[in-house]
């Protein structure tokens, strides 16, 4: 971005590629949510400890049980896997699109047989 952003039809434009503005816009809108959502839980963590259910540091200091790392790893990788499915199948091919989703399938499935 050499140059100053202009307004067209009220919008602030970054750049040449519409699509990037609108990336851009999406990172901005995800970081605000981002930030509610971290302002929420240290409330939610400071009721819990102001009324004594939740000693203080407790959420930094909890361990995943031993028992629950494989659901915990394999949640965490299908959150990564739909976030960067997109940018995988412009790489690596709509398979990887695919694995994405049998990863999604096997964690729904894995919670339903645990309930």
């Amino acid at each position: 971005m050499k140059q100053a952003p202009k307004i067209i039809d009220g919008q602030m434009v970054f750049f040449e590629d519409p699509a990037i503005d609108k990336l851009l816009g999406m990172v901005l809108a995800l970081a605000g949510e981002t930030y509610v959502l971290r302002d929420r839980v240290r409330v939610l963590e400071q009721l819990l400890t102001d009324g004594g259910n939740l000693p203080a540091g407790a959420v930094d200091g909890y361990v995943i049980p031993t028992e629950a790392e494989p659901d915990w790893r394999t949640d965490r990788d299908a959150f990564f896997d739909r976030l960067l499915g997109p940018l995988a199948a412009d790489l690596m091919g709509p398979e990887a699109t695919l694995k994405a989703d049998a990863v999604v399938k096997a964690t729904a499935a894995s919670k339903a047989a645990a309930s």
